[in-house]
């Protein structure tokens, strides 16, 4: 807790509607919110990786870095109070608030170290079919978001399970976890929303919620900027909202990308069956051997995937010491065949 206030973590894959639901929290009057502060995936977690790093060291017999000084008990005293630090300016925007969200889709790939500092912390997370999420990715990166969003559909597909797998890890802490689909916030609306504010423990009326739904429609959004205007967000951050876009955006290769990196993930969700992919009986040939030799890199992996399931591991572990002795005798200028 910061404050004695309730400390509330919105995650999912990039371009879920994480921003979208952010917005509509950060309307209720007893919560503060701001722009992606990146607090953890940016600044702690890369603290508390070299303080490892030096912990390891120390027990190897090196001592250097903080660990010289600190204990571990104070190093990550300083961590929750560079947290209490940055929360309690966000704090100073809405002081009469009860509630901190924060949100980044990189903190999906931090759960248990936000909760080692955050014990009390709720997560929500965003979940929206994986094909919809790539089509977006793959729109930003031609614009906006040319910078970090993947430019191919297989890096699109791989950034959403990753994403949405690691963010799923979150529901071992019982009753702070709470799984909210995008279809479904999009096609139920107010009750999907009330449902959240009950999750995070505030009274909510019909009024307010039908407010907070009405002012967060993706065209007004879009055109006034509303309920958005303080996350400093590019032109083109609010596309058209719609589910199943992918339909459009999607050509069939890229749909067959798409299932070979994260197929399994989207079925096990219940967004499509086995055979989605494809509406032509020829296809099921076809964009395999195509695949094949659009990605070298890719096939060579598929290659030695299948090789190793033919030979087994213990054969796998064999030629592995074999081409290891290798190149080891050759380093000392032993013939191979000596």
């Amino acid at each position: 807790m910061i404050n004695n206030r309730q400390c509330l973590f919105i995650i999912g894959a990039p371009r879920s509607g994480t921003t979208w639901l952010q917005a509509m929290i950060g309307a209720h009057p007893s919560v503060c919110t701001t722009a992606e502060l990146m607090l953890f995936n940016h600044y702690t977690a890369l603290w508390v990786d070299a303080w490892d790093i030096q912990m390891r060291l120390q027990r190897e017999g090196s001592i250097i870095g903080l660990p010289t000084v600190w204990t571990e008990d104070e190093f990550y005293g300083f961590l929750r109070e560079f947290l209490k630090q940055i929360y309690e300016r966000v704090l100073a925007l809405k002081p009469s608030a009860t509630v901190i969200l924060d949100k980044h889709p990189g903190y999906a790939q931090h759960i248990e170290h936000i909760h080692r500092l955050v014990p009390d912390a709720k997560f929500i997370h965003v979940i929206r079919d994986g094909r919809d999420v790539a089509a977006s990715m793959l729109a930003a990166s031609r614009r906006w978001g040319r910078l970090w969003a993947p430019k191919n559909v297989e890096k699109a597909a791989a950034s959403w399970k990753g994403h949405t797998l690691e963010g799923r890890r979150a529901n071992q802490y019982l009753g702070q976890y709470l799984e909210v689909r995008y279809e479904d916030l999009l096609t139920k609306g107010k009750p999907i929303l009330k449902s959240v504010f009950d999750f995070i423990g505030l009274s909510t009326d019909s009024e307010i919620i039908k407010a907070i739904w009405d002012g967060h429609q993706f065209e007004k959004m879009k055109k006034q900027r509303t309920g958005a205007s303080r996350f400093a967000l590019p032109e083109g951050f609010f596309r058209q909202g719609r589910s199943g876009d992918w339909n459009n955006a999607l050509s069939p290769i890229q749909r067959y990308l798409f299932h070979e990196t994260a197929g399994d993930l989207l079925t096990q969700l219940g967004y499509a069956d086995k055979s989605w992919w494809t509406d032509r009986g020829y296809q099921r040939f076809t964009f395999p051997v195509l695949s094949f030799f659009l990605n070298r890199k890719r096939a060579t992996r598929k290659i030695a995937n299948a090789v190793r399931e033919i030979v087994g591991p213990a054969w796998v572990g064999r030629i592995r010491a074999a081409r290891d002795w290798a190149q080891r005798s050759n380093s000392k200028g032993i013939p191979e065949n000596g």
